[in-house]
């Protein structure tokens, strides 16, 4: 028995290896063989041993359980153990002070309420609707990578990153002008859902640096809207915080902070973890260049295939048993999306990309009642990228086979993706 947890402990630590080499589904699969339950080590935030979920009918199942919430706050212990040590409240535009406000770590009613106020910009139909101003943008951005670097360099700075934040820009009402702003403060916030321990001092102080600019920098742009309101997301937010009483002052700001961060960083990694995937398999790039109406299955099937969110966390409101094994009040829960995405159980042949495949439900936006509330514009952002690449660039060229991957276990993204366009 020593010996199988050893192993089983051993192979979780490989995980953690694994995502520094961008591949950690050989690992996925042994615990969904062999320890799909997985009880790990004790830790936050009551000292319960932490759970991991590797399957894909374990993930669906229990992400829609409402005994699985997001605050620690809910449980009475954990307010007894922050009144022992006294714990102090995050202070003001602090990374932790935003965080604590962002309706992704919110149960209800304050997710509900949150998550109403900002669903209205990112409804299926309102989505459609920016299809032909998506489709403009992406071929902009690739004839302007053919005009100053010739069709080589980075594809992610060419067209992964611009695409989306331009986007997401439009969607919340940001000059695009400013977006060069957005860029070192996204990338330091984004980090942060990973709370890297190396360094993890400074890493936190840049954070809060990070957090203090994007708060005054936004708390300008809701002033201007306030004196002329615009067709956009902060205009309407202003409108529901002055109007209606809806949400604070702080809420709107870290709302809008989550929304620029969360509506860029994962379709960056979209675009370029399924161009990847694609030029890795390239009887399957050729299959998108002759039928370019394969794009929208293709994006499901990369989105499966090379999840740009590996995992989420939930705390176990109230004991339950999973796979028989109990898990009890207090621990933290891990969702291995990455894993789910490949479950044999649920695809034939899960390690190879397939753009005709019957894709179904994956996991790769989550379940239950945070499923990605940017699903549709993710969709169709990466829809439109790998549709225009395929269009402009049929020859499409991989000029590094082994690029390196960002460190992170949450966010699963490449540092760059050097291509040549070609055709």
């Amino acid at each position: 028995m020593a010996e199988g947890v050893t192993t089983q402990h051993r192979r979780l630590f490989s995980i953690e290896q694994a995502f520094a080499e961008g591949n950690p589904y050989a690992d996925y699969a042994w615990f969904r063989a062999h320890d799909p339950v997985h009880v790990g080590e004790p830790g936050w935030p009551l000292g319960q041993p932490q759970v991991f979920l590797f399957r894909h009918r374990d993930v669906m199942q229990w992400l829609r359980d409402p005994r699985m919430v997001k605050r620690a706050s809910q449980l009475p212990e954990f307010q007894a153990l922050r009144e022992e040590r006294q714990w102090e409240p995050p202070e003001q535009d602090t990374f932790g002070f935003a965080a604590s406000r962002f309706m992704l770590f919110q149960d209800p009613p304050d997710h509900t309420r949150l998550r109403s106020l900002a669903n209205r910009a990112f409804t299926p139909r309102v989505v459609a609707d920016r299809r032909e101003e998506i489709e403009a943008i992406a071929a902009d951005l690739l004839r302007a990578f053919r005009g100053e670097q010739g069709g080589e360099g980075d594809l992610i700075q060419a067209l992964a990153y611009p695409l989306p934040v331009l986007v997401i820009a439009s969607v919340l009402g940001i000059p695009p002008e400013d977006m060069h702003r957005f860029r070192d403060w996204a990338a330091v916030l984004g980090a942060a859902i990973d709370l890297p321990m190396a360094g993890l001092a400074d890493f936190a102080a840049r954070a809060d640096d990070a957090t203090r600019d994007m708060s005054d920098y936004l708390r300008g742009i809701v002033t201007a809207r306030r004196d002329d309101p615009r067709d956009d997301l902060i205009s309407r937010l202003i409108v529901a915080r002055d109007e209606e009483g809806r949400l604070t002052d702080d809420e709107l700001i870290a709302t809008c902070i989550l929304l620029m961060i969360a509506g860029h960083e994962t379709t960056v990694n979209l675009i370029a973890n399924g161009t990847l995937a694609l030029l890795r398999h390239p009887d399957q790039w050729q299959r998108l260049v002759a039928d370019l109406s394969l794009s929208g299955n293709a994006t499901e099937e990369l989105l499966r295939y090379d999840s740009p969110v590996q995992l989420t966390t939930r705390i176990v409101a109230d004991e339950v048993e999973i796979g028989g094994v109990v898990v009890p009040r207090g621990s933290e829960v891990f969702f291995m999306l990455g894993s789910a995405n490949r479950d044999e159980a649920v695809w034939d042949d899960p390690d190879t990309v397939r753009l005709d495949r019957q894709v179904g439900r994956h996991m790769a936006f989550g379940m239950g009642i945070h499923f990605c509330l940017g699903a549709p514009l993710a969709r169709l952002e990466g829809e439109v990228a790998f549709q225009t690449l395929a269009r402009e660039s049929p020859g499409l060229e991989l000029r590094d086979p082994h690029p390196a991957w960002r460190p992170g276990a949450v966010l699963h993204g490449l540092g760059r993706l050097d291509v040549r366009l070609s055709g």
